[in-house]
């Protein structure tokens, strides 16, 4: 036993189980990958501690190094995650193109070097590599590259170049890890650049693994960096973990869990952000408080699983609904609020309202049923109506309120088929409604959906 091994393999296993720990708050199957890689790294480094001192290692231990290599660069390749390929199809692509590197290593693993020995996975590989990258990724070019890679394989091994056909193809696998690594992986993120840099180091390792066995002087060395890297990997990899869990922290601490809306918090930021660019360019900016109609009848009657699709289904609509820079938020409830900013005119910010009373009264799909749901609008002109954020949310609040009861305004559910449908007035202006009264020239903004 090599227990010069020992100390990095003690490190390995211990930054492993720190990424399990930190696993348990982060659910998601890609880091059950990274678990399952490492895993199978920690194996490939338990039985290196058994390779004899000198000489060439006995072929049990050989196969099972090698394959280790092969399994850990595979699953994580497929962990990192091609998003040109669906999950399933890449996962079969993957084992298929891996069967015939399977048995490329297993046969130098056995310490097999003759050329013929190599000939079932050279064919293999011919055959498979170009028929699954047309079949599954209907891509000519990487079938392309496939036959060109098998074909160099073959080249190095009729050679008897059989430790390059090997090691070279393993530098592929880890070099191919790291670029999709380094296109998945968020841009700022600090473990993406020691995901990427450990993954680079593996690569360029495996190239220069046939030179090093050569150069007794480098051994020592090449170990230490050799298990430098798979720690490296692993830091990166809890990095990456709690990045993510602080980003999904910062992000639930400003949305509607729900729906995935802005929240009041992130929506208070944003209004004074839209009023600060409407002060800038001199424009004018709508506020408008929406409210569902009867949305208490809906969970009464067809229950709350019913109700929160249904509120998904109206954060859906509303953000199709909206230019790209305006704000949709859910305050809570069944309530909702748009800023929009850059309203040429009065007649503009009408126009928005309607468009959005009319995407809400287009039915929408819940649980498999068709189900219709309206609003009552309320709407505040900054600066014409207010001149502050408090001012403007309360005035457009107020006047959805007004609207809301309405004595004119029922719902009626009809419970066998689950629609829901809320029945108020078609909006019209309200100075123009009889019993309702004008406050000022604001008061036109008076809108509600039916």
């Amino acid at each position: 036993m090599n227990c010069t091994f020992l100390p990095d393999l003690s490190a390995l296993t211990i930054l492993m189980v720190i990424l399990l720990l930190v696993r348990h708050r982060h659910s998601e199957q890609r880091a059950d990958a990274w678990l399952l890689g490492l895993f199978i790294t920690w194996v490939e480094a338990v039985a290196h501690t058994f390779y004899a001192p000198q000489g060439m290692p006995g072929s049990v231990l050989h196969v099972t190094v090698l394959t280790c290599y092969l399994l850990a660069g595979l699953v994580f390749t497929w962990a990192a995650g091609d998003v040109r390929l669906a999950r399933d199809n890449r996962m079969l692509y993957l084992a298929l193109n891996g069967l015939p590197l399977l048995v490329l290593t297993t046969t130098y693993g056995l310490n097999l070097r003759v050329a013929h020995a190599y000939v079932v996975a050279v064919a293999l590989g011919l055959v498979v590599g170009p028929v699954s990258s047309i079949v599954l990724r209907r891509n000519w070019r990487y079938a392309a590259l496939s036959v060109l890679a098998w074909a160099s394989i073959g080249a190095l091994v009729s050679r008897g170049k059989f430790r390059e056909a090997v090691y070279w193809t393993l530098a592929a696998v880890y070099a191919n890890a790291a670029l999709n690594f380094q296109r998945r992986l968020e841009a700022r993120s600090t473990g993406r650049l020691a995901i990427v840099t450990g993954f680079s180091i593996w690569a360029l390792f495996f190239v220069f693994h046939p030179w090093i066995v050569t150069q007794a002087a480098y051994t020592d060395l090449a170990s230490h960096v050799w298990n430098m890297q798979k720690s490296l990997i692993s830091i990166g990899m809890i990095l990456v973990m709690l990045e993510e869990q602080a980003a999904k922290s910062q992000w639930l601490a400003l949305h509607d869990d729900l729906t995935g809306l802005p929240n009041r918090r992130m929506f208070a930021t944003n209004l004074n952000k839209a009023i600060e660019h409407s002060d800038r360019r001199k424009t004018s900016l709508a506020l408008v408080v929406l409210d569902l109609n009867g949305f208490k009848k809906i969970n009464d009657s067809l229950g709350h699983m019913v109700g929160d699709q249904v509120l998904r289904e109206v954060s859906t609509t509303l953000r199709k609904n909206v230019r790209a820079y305006d704000t949709v938020a859910r305050l809570g409830g069944d309530e909702f609020i748009i800023v929009a900013t850059d309203m040429a005119s009065d007649s503009a910010a009408q126009r928005f309202a309607d468009s959005i009373r009319s995407a809400i009264e287009q039915p929408i799909v819940v649980h498999g049923q068709p189900m219709m749901v309206t609003a009552s609008l309320g709407i505040a002109i900054y600066p014409d109506d207010a001149k502050d954020a408090a001012k403007l949310l309360r005035l457009a609040d107020q006047r959805m309120y007004l609207l809301k009861k309405r004595p004119t305004q029922a719902t009626r559910i009809e419970a066998g088929s689950l629609v829901a449908a809320a029945i108020a007035d078609r909006a019209l202006p309200v100075h123009t409604r009889p019993g309702v009264a004008s406050s000022g020239p604001s008061a036109k903004y008076f809108s509600s959906a039916s």
